[in-house]
């Protein structure tokens, strides 16, 4: 049975509000009662010194009414022979001192027709040598505030029952109001699939909490969407890189199976072909698990002091044996350049951003490092003098596979990673990677560290 929140959280709240209001209901009875028995203290006080004082008045004869409430009873007795002076109720029990507060006295079938239920003050009194007791009380039975107070609480929960009811219906219609946003949210998100991600959540229009959970989602979705899209678009490249050589494999080893074995010519061409492939394939794989070990984590920078003009150095160098025409200009100011960062990282990056402009701009080309500071961010920035990077392509540079051509062809050479691993490299080095053109032709790479 599916279980509804609005009716839990109203019934929470149902027993909340009630339990509360007992709980300040009988708060403030107490505090009623407590003035009222301080009150009946005060009044039995004043009472017993009347008493008291008409009692052992020289001037006073003996009397049974004095100018006490008519309610009231009396009785003064000496204590150590328990003789009574003065009182205006002969079945009045010897009350015993009360210590400063009334008390309540209670002796079961006292009368012949009933209990004795009094409140009582008694005060012992000296006079001389002779120690009395005075006592006032007045019969509980006849108070009314007490005889109202003890039905009170059955009162109150009876009083309790439709509380609990009201509470419950008013919290339940207010709670399904309120969370009716939240349902069609939920309907919403579950109508979705993998195939419909972009769709929107309802919005109230209200700018609360709600419609910043719903834009929150539509945001997390409409992004969950794009990783799916590139997800999906990885795998489609991925297929298209890895099948274009496993053909070339395939058709090269059925030629061998045919005539290859007596054409020596032919033998070598398939065979080489079949090597090359499978090096590309080799690339391939070894680039992607590269990027998925630095994404994953299981590759860690390991930061060092690195002189950035060393790197530019060591980069040109290498460069020198591979395309000995292509010119380097370094720049990193007259004073070693010190940067702290992965050197082998930042190595790396270097040569696949190097080794992009020779395959593009040509062996001819002219390569510019250059390392400096912005707006207190230190950034390397490479260019070249090639053709640059066209409009429609700019935005896709650094995304897998991507060649800058809609065919994805293999005339340029590599596996289209290598600005993807260069931009999951920096992201590892806590940097930025950004591409553009420069005037008046020419491809633009920039590196800021945070």
């Amino acid at each position: 049975m599916k279980k509804s929140f609005a009716v839990r959280l109203s019934l929470r709240f149902m027993f909340i509000l009630t339990t509360s209001i007992l709980l300040l209901s009988f708060g403030f009875l107490f505090f009623v009662r407590t003035l009222v028995k301080a009150n009946q203290t005060n009044e039995l006080k004043k009472a017993e010194n009347i008493v008291f004082a008409s009692v052992t008045s020289e001037q006073s004869q003996y009397s049974s009414s004095f100018d006490i409430p008519y309610y009231m009873t009396y009785i003064v007795y000496k204590v150590e022979t328990e003789n009574v002076i003065a009182t205006n109720d002969p079945f009045l029990p010897l009350l015993k001192d009360s210590g400063e507060k009334a008390l309540r006295y209670f002796e079961k079938d006292f009368f012949f027709d009933g209990d004795l239920d009094i409140l009582y003050y008694a005060e012992t009194h000296w006079i001389g040598e002779t120690s009395i007791v005075c006592a006032v009380a007045f019969n509980i039975e006849n108070d009314s505030f007490s005889m109202i107070f003890s039905r009170l609480p059955i009162s109150l929960l009876l009083m309790a029952l439709p509380v609990l009811l009201l509470s419950f219906l008013v919290s339940l219609y207010i709670t399904k109001n309120t969370i009716n946003p939240v349902v069609k949210i939920t309907r919403a998100a579950q109508a979705m699939t993998t195939e419909n991600l972009d769709g929107q959540l309802p919005l109230t229009g209200r700018g609360d909490e709600i419609d910043e959970l719903s834009r929150t989602f539509n945001e997390l979705f409409l992004r969950i969407k794009a990783d799916f899209d590139r997800e999906r678009q990885f795998s489609s490249d991925v297929s298209h890189e890895l099948n274009t050589p496993l053909t070339v494999i395939s058709g090269q080893a059925n030629l061998l199976l045919r005539w290859g074995k007596d054409k020596p010519e032919q033998l070598e061409k398939s065979l080489n072909a079949i090597k090359n492939e499978s090096k590309s394939m080799h690339a391939i794989i070894e680039n992607l698990l590269q990027i998925s070990r630095i994404e994953s984590g299981r590759i860690k920078p390991q930061t060092t002091t690195v002189n950035i003009g060393e790197v530019f150095e060591r980069v040109a160098e290498e460069f020198a044996a591979v395309a000995p025409k292509a010119k380097f200009n370094l720049h990193y100011g007259d004073k070693p350049f010190i940067l702290e960062t992965d050197p082998e990282m930042l190595h790396q990056i270097l040569t696949v951003l190097v080794s992009n402009s020779i395959k593009f701009a040509g062996e001819n080309c002219k390569i510019i490092l250059r390392a400096g500071i912005l707006d207190d961010k230190i950034f390397i920035a490479e260019a070249d003098n090639g053709p640059g990077i066209s409009q429609e392509a700019l935005p896709h540079v650094f995304e897998r596979f991507f060649r800058g051509d809609e065919a994805h062809t293999r005339k340029a050479g590599g596996s289209g990673l290598g600005l993807s691993i260069a931009k999951t490299l920096a992201g590892a080095l806590d940097a930025s990677i950004s591409a553009g053109n420069v005037e008046p032709h020419g491809a633009f790479f920039e590196l800021l560290f945070n």
